[in-house]
């Protein structure tokens, strides 16, 4: 229990030495008998409902998702989730809302970054057309990139293989004019 510091009549301050017990005290400066009663909210043990505890019924339905058929339960808000909002995320099961609601800094286990191969293997396969003689190093590259990436995860924002196919096909060419280049010079 935190008693209290300072005298309601007076405002002065309470010595430790002017409480009785843990609910009287005399404050010294205007002699007055004081009794603390705290509330009993302030010294009732607390409930902390756990997410876990939650019973999922047949009627129980999504959060988000009314029509759906709620089959977890979220370890952060505690709300009902369908099998399209329960998120395994760090080893608990949270809803969308409680994985935006996190700071990218506070989650260890979130990708901050992700190295896009499509983006590579194009790059690799247009930028060095201006400078000609290097792409008979960076066509083979291109390709090779290209298909060590295809099953590789690729950006949360775009999900086709377009720019891999365009980097294979411009990277393809490029090696092509080199073979045909050589072949004219070498007959």
């Amino acid at each position: 229990m935190v008693p209290v510091s300072h005298c309601p009549g007076c405002k002065r301050a309470l010595p430790p030495a002017a409480w009785h017990n843990d609910r009287q005290v005399h404050c010294p400066s205007c002699d007055t008998d004081l009794e603390f009663v705290a509330f009993p909210a302030l010294t009732a043990a607390r409930f902390v409902a756990r997410p876990e505890s939650a019973t999922l019924g047949d009627d129980a339905t999504c959060f988000f998702h009314t029509t759906n058929r709620a089959e977890a339960v979220c370890a952060g808000c505690g709300r009902l989730l369908c099998a399209v909002c329960a998120v395994d995320f760090a080893g608990k099961c949270l809803c969308p809302s409680c994985i935006a609601a996190r700071p990218i800094a506070a989650q260890p286990d979130a990708v901050k970054s992700r190295l896009l191969w499509d983006s590579l293997a194009l790059s690799l396969a247009t930028l060095p057309i201006l400078m000609w003689p290097v792409t008979l190093v960076t066509a083979p590259a291109a390709i090779g990139l290209a298909i060590y990436g295809w099953n590789k995860p690729g950006s949360l924002v775009r999900g086709s293989k377009t720019r891999l196919v365009v980097a294979m096909v411009l990277a393809g060419a490029q090696v092509v004019g080199w073979t045909v280049g050589l072949v004219t010079f070498l007959l």
